[in-house]
């Protein structure tokens, strides 16, 4: 019995194609197979609204327990992205430490003390939600040097004044928060150069934040 060379050219072809389709089947590994290729990240820090820009507003109470209380303020702030001092990545929790620039106007609804002002702004997230904030920088006001009783206007000693203050706000969503924040402008006792008498402003607001 013998085979045409035909035959056997077939038959060597036929296995070939087994062999080869045998190894790739071996390189495929099966679907339960863990993936080595897939790296598990475990330096995924949560979104921050610390690096994005947000614009504030709100109102509240303005001169608490000075000659100007019982009038209301408006406020408007915009805040920038955290500023990158430092390369925090070894210790992701101390990154609060870098400040964010912040600007506003707070406008006086009676003509009693508005003021514009501009310093650094902390954020210390307690929570992807909770978070509390303390600020400190300076302001330029169009009220009362020595004072005027007779306008309900407060004796602010100069027209620059630090301002300092502190937030306690809740995330909404992933743009939007509500805050309740503590203002106070004042000269620090005459520790400013030139001023003189110094009663000092407070202001308790409530106010909504947009981040993007």
């Amino acid at each position: 019995m013998y085979c045409r060379f035909g035959e056997w050219r077939g038959v060597v072809a036929i296995c070939a194609l087994l062999i080869a389709g045998s190894a790739m089947a071996a390189d495929v590994p099966p679907l339960d197979a863990p993936r080595a290729n897939v790296v598990q990240r475990t330096d995924v820090v949560r979104d921050s609204f610390r690096d994005r820009f947000e614009f504030r507003f709100g109102g509240g109470a303005h001169g608490v327990g000075s000659i100007e209380s019982g009038t209301v303020d408006l406020n408007a702030e915009l805040i920038f992205p955290q500023l990158h001092l430092f390369d925090w990545q070894a210790d992701p929790s101390l990154a609060w430490l870098m400040p964010r620039i912040n600007v506003g106007g707070m406008a006086n609804l009676s003509g009693r003390t508005s003021y514009l002002y501009a310093g650094f702004l902390w954020t210390y997230e307690f929570t992807n939600r909770l978070f509390l904030e303390g600020f400190l920088g300076g302001a330029v006001h169009n009220g009362s040097i020595n004072g005027d009783p007779a306008n309900h206007m407060a004796a602010l000693g100069c027209h620059q004044l630090f301002h300092v203050g502190t937030s306690l706000g809740y995330r909404v969503t992933s743009q939007w928060s509500m805050m309740f924040t503590f203002a106070h402008v004042s000269n620090g006792n005459a520790v400013l150069d030139g001023c003189g008498r110094n009663q000092g402003l407070n202001e308790y607001l409530v106010r909504a934040g947009y981040s993007f």
